[in-house]
């Protein structure tokens, strides 16, 4: 069969080779209308399938607390709503009464025409949750017709799951050979995306209707940093890709033993490396792989369903399982950083973002602050401000904390602003006086200052001149002012880009759990007068090409380090 290349969003890195599993509905429904007096029976059947797919979940939620995986069970609370919805019920038990179907076909066409329901508003935040609603229906249809969800008993991650699209309960409970996902919809901030990162399983999604035409145990190559799926690969594409995942795996497994080593450039300048994360797994990974700590602790994953501002108990909740193991270590606690793509219900339709929103309910900011200054305590703790674009809200947070700290017998944190919009960036000299750390979003940033989509394929260039310079005067407003720089956005892990940044004076890079071993590894590889003298030489580029020029020498370095 001809090699074939289908493009999407990478959703979570790395690469796996492996055959195609498909995951649909439950294969073709069964058209059969049942006999007036069969379908009391089914319907009690119906919904005695969804109350047990509810029960499913409540199970799954509980082992994934037991197991301080707290945002993950509150993602799957949803799911367990809806199989309870008396709407929903009563549609699935009028469809086997008054019209006959089967009960599990009755819920998957109730189902599904919720979801398609949540599909026609064109809101991508709502279309990502009818991902959940579908994996609902597949669960309770497959309970209502007695069917086992298909394991071969395999356990070396040789299989590439193949859907429309993912509930998080689906990749929570995959089998041990699955080593990839691919998504024809998808999105990089659903909740599978988010679970798949939390695991370390490749993922793209948005590969368009062409990959479920990809026929079952079809051999394919998912390249999740390269945001690409290829079908039918060529033998020799197959051995080089195989080869390669071989070198990275030796790369990761010298890097971890590394781990212990400082990450100081080989003329002397100290460069810190901490993880991003959402959960506890990712904390614990990382602080194996040698992560000074955390530099970014991302709330509001655990609250993208929520249908209030989060309480102290709540945040209490999300929190401790994360910081109790920071003790002692730097603890980058970013506030809520809802709007945009990541809008709970209960804010649907708002037009702000980040600390704008949390400003316009200061009992809700409060509720934070309280929670994350008690079970922060023992760290090294930071609150990162996000969406700043001026002095006066750092000022407003910093008066929001003082007397939560008097009240508490707590320390006063550090406090940081996030430099995620040009805004931030021309203002960084009139901001760094009000703070104690930047920390730079080069995912937004560059997104805002070019003008283009952040969930395009193929990733977004930081290392465009104008996005260099945005950095650059970053860090010469946090000299002047004698602030520490770190760099959270995906550009920290860059191969092509990290060396830049640390070239341009950055103090700190904050990475996935999964890269943390791989950078720390290229920062001791890294020369920072060579990296610094490319990357002034970049800011006066004309073009990304010019700038990929300038660095390759910088790529082949940490290529040859691993």
């Amino acid at each position: 069969m001809t090699e074939r290349v289908l493009s999407g969003v990478s959703a979570s890195p790395r690469t796996a080779i492996g055959e195609v599993r498909r995951l649909d509905a439950g294969g073709e429904m069964d058209a059969r209308v049942l006999d007036d007096g069969d379908r009391p029976a089914a319907a009690a059947h119906a919904l005695d399938a969804l109350a047990r797919s509810a029960h499913e979940l409540e199970d799954l939620a509980v082992r994934l607390r037991a197991d301080g995986r707290i945002g993950e069970a509150d993602i799957l609370d949803a799911g367990m709503m809806m199989a309870e919805d008396p709407v929903l019920l009563e549609a699935v038990e009028s469809a086997v009464l008054s019209r006959g179907l089967l009960a599990a076909t009755a819920i998957r066409v109730e189902v599904e025409a919720f979801a398609a329901q949540l599909d026609l508003l064109g809101d991508p935040e709502l279309a990502a949750r009818a991902a959940d609603v579908r994996s609902l229906a597949r669960r309770a249809s497959r309970l209502a017709s007695g069917a086992t969800e298909r394991s071969d008993g395999s356990s070396d991650g040789s299989v590439i799951l193949v859907a429309a699209d993912l509930g998080p309960a689906d990749v929570i409970e995959l089998d041990g050979d699955v080593g990839g996902i691919a998504l024809a919809a998808g999105a990089t901030t659903g909740h599978a995306a988010i679970v798949a990162r939390g695991l370390g399983l490749p993922m793209v999604v948005g590969l368009g209707a062409d990959l479920l035409s990809l026929a079952e145990g079809e051999l394919c190559i998912l390249d999740g940093d390269q945001s690409v799926l290829i079908a039918s690969p060529d033998p020799g594409r197959v051995s080089t890709v195989r080869r390669a995942m071989v070198a990275a795996r030796e790369s990761r497994a010298r890097s971890m033993a590394a781990r212990a080593l400082p990450t100081v450039t080989r003329d002397g300048r100290a460069v810190r490396v901490l993880a991003n994360a959402a959960t506890p797994q990712e904390v614990r990974a990382a602080l194996e792989a040698g992560a000074d700590g955390v530099g970014l602790l991302r709330t509001e994953f655990a609250f993208l369903e929520a249908h209030h501002w989060p309480t102290v108990a709540e945040h209490r909740r999300m929190l401790s399982p994360v910081l109790t193991q920071l003790k002692g270590m730097t603890a980058t606690v970013r506030l809520l950083d809802f709007g945009g793509d990541k809008t709970p219900p209960f804010l649907k339709g708002v037009s702000g973002r980040g600390v704008e929103l949390l400003l316009e309910d200061p009992e809700a900011l409060s509720w934070q602050l309280a929670a994350i200054l008690e079970t922060g305590d023992a760290t090294e703790l930071r609150v990162l401000i996000p969406m700043v674009t001026e002095p006066s809200q750092v000022r407003a947070v910093r008066a929001a904390i003082e007397p939560i700290a008097a009240r508490q017998g707590n320390r006063v944190p550090i406090i940081a602003s996030m430099v995620e919009v040009p805004a931030a960036a021309v203002m960084a000299d009139r901001i760094a006086p009000e703070v104690a750390l930047f920390s730079i979003g080069t995912n937004d940033l560059t997104t805002f200052q070019l003008g283009i989509d952040r969930a395009r394929p193929g990733g977004n260039p930081t290392h465009h001149p104008a996005v260099l310079q945005l950095i650059a005067d970053t860090v010469d407003a946090a000299r002047a002012a004698g602030i520490t720089v770190e760099v959270c956005g995906e550009a920290a892990s860059n191969p092509l880009v990290m060396p830049l940044l640390v070239g341009l004076g950055v103090d700190e890079l904050s990475v996935g759990a999964a890269r943390v071993a791989q950078v720390r590894t290229w920062v001791r590889a890294l020369d920072y007068s060579e990296s610094a003298r490319i990357a002034r030489r970049a800011l006066n580029s004309e073009s990304v090409a010019e700038v990929e020029s300038l660095a390759r020498p910088l790529r082949v370095l940490l290529d040859d380090a691993g």
